[in-house]
């Protein structure tokens, strides 16, 4: 059986690069105190993973944008509105073999063969990782 992600996840912790170049984990306060870092707003992100199989991530409206602004950009389908949050990125997922996947929409090829665009998400049904993000349940 494969793990429970439905419902809301925040961002614990964030992958980066260490000054010498080497992936490393920080918490997630420690990236939105650090100076040095701008646009922290994704790092607050919510991902959503609903029951009929969409993964959207999630962001509360930004301090600088009105309310006009947000109500234009979904009349004008640039985002939508999910539980109180403007979702900035959508994508698939589904469970297959026991496996939680998701559609990373990306297109290529390795040697002449498609690659699929369904990655793998690894965790628990407590902690996730995605993208360069480690994920626990909001």
């Amino acid at each position: 059986m494969a793990m429970n992600v439905v419902g809301r996840w925040k961002i614990k912790e964030v992958q980066m690069l260490d000054s010498d170049l080497n992936k490393t984990w920080r918490p997630v306060e420690d990236v939105l105190a650090d100076d040095s870092i701008d646009d922290k707003d994704l790092f607050m992100s919510k991902v959503m993973f609903t029951e009929d199989g969409r993964l959207l991530m999630m962001m509360e409206k930004p301090a600088d944008m009105s309310q006009e602004e947000v109500d234009e950009m979904v009349a004008e389908g640039e985002m939508e509105l999910y539980d109180g949050y403007l979702v900035y990125e959508k994508h698939p997922w589904k469970e297959e073999d026991g496996k939680i996947l998701f559609d990373s929409g990306m297109k290529g090829e390795i040697f002449g063969e498609a690659v699929s665009p369904w990655v793998e998400i690894k965790g628990s049904d407590e902690e996730l990782f995605l993208f360069s993000y480690k994920l626990v349940r909001d």
